[in-house]
């Protein structure tokens, strides 16, 4: 059933056409005239589809190196312990650490040492795990227009203590874990308000026998394994806000130039036509950028630049093809351009 308010027409469907626009721009000639509203929708499915190639690659590259940093972690913490109200390391459990494993961060503040000042030093990555008395947090950050963002998983104590001894009566709800968003400052204001705790007990109090009852224990390896669960997650996440985010920001702003220079399209050619083509021709840059990424290619360039350079090579060809179908009588030399050609 073809969508509301777009036309039906003989557009190949989404699979054809995203092969096809990858293997060249000549398909194209034959999709420009379709709705910009079909096309729209196609780069939200595609959006979402890159989101999860983009998990799924990412998890596997990380996979051995999170299996190694799991039997580091359990020489260096030996165990994290969870009762129902905190979270704690076995080894050294009143010192704050931090631990750059692969592709995460992983900070853990006991007691009343956690600080906005503290928080994400020296980052080597976009994605994290905090770890409190009374609770951990997983985030991973997006920068917008300027400003940092951060998408956050909260998981108080009580419910990871429940999910991890699987006691059902002890009020564990799935649905209780939510993301949200926050900018920089109110993420750790949140962290604080919501998991550090005003006083410990110190390594010479020890555990009361309720709390030494009720204690589970997660070895380093066990947590990797967490942590690369949690990863996969925010992979799927951030990788669909920024693909969509920003895609979709820069179709709008290059379409808004087309518009404004509207006037010099070849008769034939209308804007609808011209954001039908940026929209598709963001199709091979974001498959390209975002498996290139997940893979960890972003070490030697980012997603931003290696998408605006192949979007922006295809677009110039993707039109070339359209203006010769539409005005076939135009017969120039190679080097002969004009604005037409853009």
């Amino acid at each position: 059933m073809p969508l509301p308010g777009t036309d039906t027409g003989s557009t190949p469907g989404f699979l054809a056409t995203t092969v096809r626009l990858c293997a060249g721009t000549k398909v194209m000639t034959e999709i420009y005239e379709s709705s910009p509203a079909r096309a729209a929708w196609r780069f939200l499915l595609l959006t979402v589809l890159c989101a999860i190639m983009a998990s799924v690659v990412g998890t596997f590259v990380q996979k051995g190196m999170f299996k190694r940093a799991g039997r580091n972690l359990d020489g260096e913490i030996g165990a994290l312990e969870v009762t129902p109200d905190t979270i704690s390391f076995r080894k050294e459990p009143d010192t704050p650490r931090r631990f750059k494993l692969p592709y995460i961060m992983l900070e853990y503040f006991p007691g009343d040492t956690f600080t906005s000042e503290d928080f994400n030093v020296g980052r080597t990555s976009d994605h994290g795990i905090v770890i409190l008395p009374g609770g951990l947090a997983s985030w991973a950050s997006v920068n917008w227009k300027g400003e940092e963002l951060f998408y956050a998983t909260l998981l108080p104590a009580s419910m990871l203590h429940a999910s991890l001894s699987q006691q059902k009566d002890a009020g564990f709800n799935p649905a209780g874990t939510h993301t949200e968003m926050f900018s920089g400052p109110g993420f750790t204001e949140t962290l604080k308000k919501e998991f550090a705790a005003p006083k410990t007990k110190g390594t010479g109090g020890g555990k009361s026998h309720d709390e030494a009852a009720s204690t589970v224990t997660v070895t380093g390896s066990q947590a990797a394994d967490f942590a690369l669960s949690l990863l996969t997650a925010l992979i799927l996440v951030t990788t669909f806000a920024r693909n969509f985010l920003e895609i979709g920001l820069l179709v709008l702003l290059v379409s808004l130039v087309q518009y404004l220079r509207a006037s010099t399209l070849p008769k034939g050619i209308v804007f609808r036509n011209v954001l039908t083509v940026m929209v598709y021709s963001t199709f091979p840059a974001q498959i390209a950028a975002t498996l290139f990424d997940a893979a960890g290619g972003s070490r030697f360039i980012s997603f931003q630049l290696l998408f605006v350079g192949i979007f922006f090579a295809y677009q110039l060809f993707a039109f070339r093809a359209v203006i010769r179908k539409v005005c076939p009588q135009i017969d120039r030399k190679d080097d002969d351009f004009d604005d037409s050609d853009f």
